[in-house]
């Protein structure tokens, strides 16, 4: 599994404002509240050979960073089917925004093809 080296060092302030494009944790769609703490999440785990770049970040609430861990995404949505929908609303919700230079969705919609071995937006549309 490799994906392409999007941006290798990315700067606290620069994912600070990251954070801030998300109102929706990606896993469950629920509304990050004041008292909430956004996480990146890696797509692919950096334990697992994930790196640290856009096309491998979803931001999702403590709670569910914590929920799935290192679980491989596959396995996780097997456990947790409807994370699936959550994930293609809250990506395509974003769809245009530029982090860096970066076009958000398309590295992480190129990321999750390769994680899930499908295309969960084609089915969507």
């Amino acid at each position: 599994m490799r994906i392409t080296p999007v941006t290798p060092n990315i700067t606290f302030g620069t994912k600070k404002q990251f954070k801030k494009m998300f109102n929706t944790c990606c896993y469950s769609r629920e509304n990050f509240e004041p008292r909430d703490t956004k996480t990146i999440e890696h797509i692919i785990p950096l334990s697992q050979g994930g790196k640290n770049e856009y096309g491998n970040y979803l931001i999702v609430k403590r709670t569910w960073n914590q929920k799935r861990s290192s679980m491989p995404l596959k396995d996780f949505i097997k456990k947790n089917p409807d994370v699936k929908d959550c994930l293609v609303i809250s990506i395509t919700e974003q769809e245009g925004k530029v982090v860096d230079g970066v076009n958000w969705a398309e590295e992480v919609k190129k990321t999750l093809q390769t994680v899930l071995g499908e295309d969960i937006f084609s089915e969507k549309k």
